[in-house]
Parts: structure tokens; C-alpha cells; sequence
């Protein structure tokens, strides 16, 4: 049995209200900001500068999903120039008329709609991203709406933005309920339906866009992209349909014991070889407090089609995926990126292009990338493994072989190494504009591309914020416990680069084992994590999803990872 929808909580722009272009607002507006801050340039300069200024933040806001105040708006962004202080003491008059260039008008039935919802027994909230903390508030005013709306979270009050799941969590606790018992009415797939299926909310309806028919009119913020692998639980055109999806709401069930809730990802590598049903890898993520998944390598096409791509979002892709064959078997026939043979070359980079496409269908944030691996004898690298466990690190035998092991590699990487930064061109041309990141991971052994200064090169092919570094914690871990790397190299290194991070640890030089199980210290790690980098726990089957809810708890209080 479903859980009793009594909440709505509704998007602003473009599912309550549009706007209009209004050449005489936007002359008004712009002559008083010329005013206000003494601009000696033409209003259409001015304009400019500013529109330049806000497109920087909302760059930077989309990647953090961070959503800044009016006061750090405009004293960081729109105003860089002028005195700080008086930037902070004047933003919400800034703000204002700089937003008051264009008409924002209420779509004709909103009132009709929410009064009668309200009258039906629903417990109605706002979930909106907006930097303004002043007009949300005064349009409930102005149309009599406020005794109505019980709850409203704004982004720029709340330091997040959707589709952050922390919004729809905190709406739903302030209400006294549990997210399955709230639905979601918004406009765009991205923002709306990826952060309340994070959250974990019940339905979500989406308004479609009519800007297209309506010349003179744009919805507020226009949806980034569809996502037509992952589908909301309908879409309406007016808000009036509402009326007859919910027509009377059930008795209130309460708020239940709440239950945790981690900015964090779940990889599949856990639930590919389970003995339960891959499909149900997602549902007991869910249920011990994963917002999100990560397809990884093993996935094949029977296993992609068994899940419920519409309810369970998918914000990281392990290439290749889907996995037409096993990953050991791809690297021990050299079909990778690195291949000096060029049909096996192509045919891995149509793998990623692949894993790449499938990413942007799921609305996924990022693909990680594996560069490959040097063709040659690797028995070194097996033979300093097993003195590593054999107690020997220290020994001359294994300091010699080591040597042996690095001279070795500088022997044979320069080709693979080319092979690899023809490969990523491609795939930065392929993937630029998709709306994905890709993120370059260092690898677990040391024949693997790249080391440090290879990492180096490759991501000097690309300074754009979506493409970047892939920190794993535990193949780092382990070419550091070698004596190849330093762990910290890394993250001193590429840090800031940083796109996503697996989280797993180390015992001995067994990796992917359950937090807190192993030698990591992820304490010291966790001041290196970005905000905005995409954290996903990468575990092998072997652990107890018992173990795994205590895992969580010791990246909690490490800092690596949030409790929403």
C-alpha cells in the first residue's frame, strides 16, 4: 500500500507564476540601479555587466548547489567592484531592481487551486530555488495566500539549492511529516523531480512548458534538460488537474521515527552479485539512508532494465555501462582507451560514449572514467603484493623489486599515455554540453593510467568545471601502503579538481571494504572533498547491510560525508 499523500509542496517559477518582458519596468529598474550605485556607463552597459555577473554565480551555484544571499550575491558577483559593506547593507534593494526588469504574474488559477486544496484537508508548502528572499513572501500576501501555505523553504535563506534533497527533508519535517507522505509539483526535471525522488518524497507532477506557444512569455527558470530515462508520476498542464488526483486528503499519519538520510550515492557494485534481485539493491539503499545510486561496470542490460528508473536517481555512471562484457575480461583482451591497437581503442571509446549517453538519459551528474592500462609483464607488481603481505615492505628484496617496478613502467607508458589523451579529446568534443561531468579516476594498480604527473597532462586537456579528477579513496590507499604514491599526493595535487570521490577502505591491501573496517583516515581526508564533488560509497557484496549502516556513521562523524 502507498503512503497517504496530505502535503503538496509546489516549485514558484514556471509552475505558480511566469514572467514577461516589460520595456518600461526594465527602464525603470535599470535607471534607478544607475542611480543607486553611481554607473557612469549607458543602462544597456549596465545591464550587461550585471547579467555577465549573474550568469558567473549561476554557474557556480549549479555546480555546488550552494545558493548564496542577496548580500553575497551582490557583494561576490554582481557588484565585485564596489565597497563590500555597502553592497551587504543595500542587496535586497539591489536585488529587487534588478528582478523588477520583468512582469512575474501568478498563472490565473493558482488561487483558485490552492484555496480549494487547502479546503480539501492538504497541508500546502513552497519549495523554491530564488535568490530573492522577499518576493515569495509578498506574493503569498498579495493574493491571500499566506494563511494557506505552511511551510516555505527558499534557497537563498536556506544555503542549498534543488535539487538538493536537504530542501525537501527539512519542508517535510517542518510540516511534521515524513517525506512519502508529501508530493511535489514543479516544472523541471533536473531541479524538481531529482531532488524530491533524492529526498524520498511520495508522487511528483511536473507542469509542462508553454513558453514555446506563448512568444511573450518565459517561465522564470527554464528547465535545464529533460531526463527521458526518468519520468515523474505525471505531468499536467494547469494546476486545476490537481483537483482530481487529489481530491479529498486522507488522515494525517504522523511524523514515524525519523529515519537517517545521507548526501551520499550507493554503488552497485554492492548489489550486483547479491543473492536478492539487483532491482532490490535500490529499495534497501533506500531504506538505510542512501538519497542516491551509482551504476557501476558490472551492470549489464538485463540488470539496467530491472530497476525503477523513475523513482531511484541515478547520479553517477561507471563506465562501461551497461556492460556488454565482464570488466576483467575487457582488460585482459586490451579493449580500453589506452589500447595501441586502434580498433580496440574505438571500440572501448564507444563503451564510454555509451556510458556517457546512458548518464545524461538518467539526468546523472558525472561518468567515471577508467584511462586504462600499459600493456606488458605485470608479475612485479604481483610479486611486490605478495611480500607487502608477507611482512616484507621494508626488506632490500623489496625495495630493489620496486625500483625495478618503476623503471619498468617509464619503459612502456608513453605510448598508452598518447593513446589515452587521443581518446579523452574525443570525449571531451563528445560529452561538452551534455550536461555531464567526467571525472578521471586514479587507479589500484600500478601498470594502470595514470600516476600523478600522467594525471596531470590529462586534465590540462580540459579546464572546464565538468571535467576533472575522480578520487578514490582505497586505490590511492593502496599504491601509498606500495610505496608508488603518496595518498595525500592526490589530493594536494588535484584536490580542487575534484569531480567525485569512492569512498571504501583498506585492510591490508584488500580495498573496497566497509568504513571503519579497515586503516584509512578519513578524517584527514575529508577537508579535501569539494562541496560539490559527488560522494558515492563503493563497497564489494561481502558486507552486511548491517555494517554497511554502521560505515555510514563513521563518514558521518569524519566529515567526508553530510546527514541530511
Amino acid at each position: 500500500m502507498k503512503p497517504p499523500i496530505v502535503a503538496l509542496l509546489f516549485d514558484v517559477g514556471g509552475t505558480l507564476r511566469f514572467s514577461k518582458p516589460d520595456r518600461d519596468l526594465r527602464l525603470a529598474a535599470l535607471t534607478q540601479l544607475k542611480d543607486l550605485i553611481s554607473w557612469e556607463g549607458s543602462l544597456d552597459e549596465l545591464e550587461a555587466f550585471l547579467a555577465s555577473g549573474e550568469e558567473n554565480y549561476r554557474r557556480d551555484c549549479r555546480r555546488t548547489l550552494i545558493e548564496a544571499s542577496e548580500a553575497d550575491l551582490w557583494s561576490q558577483y554582481m557588484l565585485p567592484g564596489h565597497l563590500q559593506d555597502w553592497c551587504v547593507e543595500h542587496a535586497i534593494e539591489l536585488n529587487q531592481l534588478w528582478r523588477n526588469r520583468r512582469r512575474r504574474c501568478l498563472f490565473p488559477e493558482v488561487v483558485a487551486v490552492m484555496n480549494r486544496l487547502s479546503k480539501n484537508g492538504y497541508t500546502l508548502g513552497i519549495i523554491s530555488n530564488t535568490t530573492s528572499s522577499v518576493e515569495v513572501p509578498a506574493l503569498l500576501e498579495e493574493n491571500a495566500l499566506s494563511a494557506s501555505i505552511h511551510e516555505v523553504i527558499l534557497s537563498t535563506s536556506f544555503g542549498r539549492r534543488k535539487p538538493h534533497p536537504s530542501l525537501f527533508v527539512k519542508a517535510a519535517r517542518s510540516l511534521g511529516l515524513n517525506p512519502q507522505n508529501c508530493a511535489y509539483i514543479g516544472n523541471d526535471p533536473t531541479r524538481d523531480l531529482v531532488g524530491a525522488r533524492q529526498a524520498g518524497f511520495g508522487p511528483v507532477y511536473l507542469r509542462r512548458s508553454f513558453s514555446n506557444r506563448q512568444e511573450d512569455i518565459d517561465l522564470e527558470d527554464n528547465p535545464q534538460r529533460a531526463i527521458p530515462g526518468m519520468q515523474p508520476d505525471g505531468w499536467i498542464e494547469s494546476l486545476e488537474e490537481l483537483l482530481d488526483i487529489f481530491p479529498s486528503c486522507p488522515p494525517n499519519p504522523g511524523f514515524v521515527a525519523d529515519k537517517p538520510l545521507y548526501d551520499l550515492a550507493f554503488s552497485t557494485m554492492w548489489g550486483v552479485d547479491q543473492a536478492m534481485p539487483f532491482a532490490d539493491t535500490f529499495t534497501a539503499g533506500q531504506k538505510i539512508g542512501f538519497s542516491r545510486f551509482e551504476l557501476n561496470h558490472k551492470v549489464s542490460p538485463s540488470l539496467l532494465n530491472a530497476y525503477d528508473h523513475d523513482h531511484f536517481y541515478i547520479a553517477t555512471v561507471h563506465e562501461p555501462c551497461p556492460a556488454e562484457a565482464g570488466y576483467d575480461e575487457l582488460k585482459s583482451t586490451d579493449i580500453a582507451i589506452s589500447s595501441l591497437d586502434d580498433g580496440r581503442r574505438i571500440q572501448a571509446l564507444d563503451m564510454v560514449k555509451r556510458s556517457i549517453e546512458l548518464a545524461a538519459s538518467l539526468g546523472s551528474r558525472s561518468v567515471v572514467i577508467h584511462p586504462g592500462a600499459i600493456v606488458c609483464d605485470k608479475t612485479r607488481d604481483y610479486q611486490l603484493r605478495d611480500l607487502y603481505q608477507a611482512g616484507q615492505r621494508f626488506s632490500p628484496a623489496y625495495q630493489d623489486l620496486l625500483e625495478e617496478t618503476i623503471t619498468d613502467r617509464q619503459k612502456h607508458i608513453q605510448p598508452h599515455l598518447e593513446m589515452v589523451i587521443q581518446s579523452l579529446q574525443e570525449l571531451i568534443s563528445f560529452t561538452r554540453g551534455s550536461g555531464v561531468s567526467l571525472g578521471i579516476e586514479n587507479r589500484y594498480r600500478y601498470y594502470d593510467i595514470p600516476l600523478p604527473d600522467e594525471m596531470a597532462l590529462l586534465l590540462n586537456l580540459c579546464h572546464e568545471e565538468w571535467f576533472g579528477f575522480q578520487y578514490d579513496v582505497g586505490h590511492a590507499q593502496a599504491l601509498s601502503l606500495l610505496g608508488f604514491v603518496d595518498h595525500f599526493e592526490w589530493l594536494e595535487r588535484f584536490g580542487k579538481r575534484m569531480i567525485g570521490v569512492h569512498l571504501h577502505d583498506v585492510r591490508g591491501l584488500t580495498d573496497h571494504q566497509v568504513p571503519g573496517k579497515g586503516a584509512v583516515d578519513f578524517a584527514r581526508i575529508a577537508p579535501y572533498i569539494p562541496i560539490q564533488a559527488q560522494r558515492t560509497l563503493e563497497i564489494g557484496p561481502h558486507a552486511t547491510l548491517a555494517e554497511v549502516a554502521r560505515g555510514l556513521e563513521v563518514l558521518t562523524a569524519s566529515g567526508c560525508i553530510e546527514r541530511i
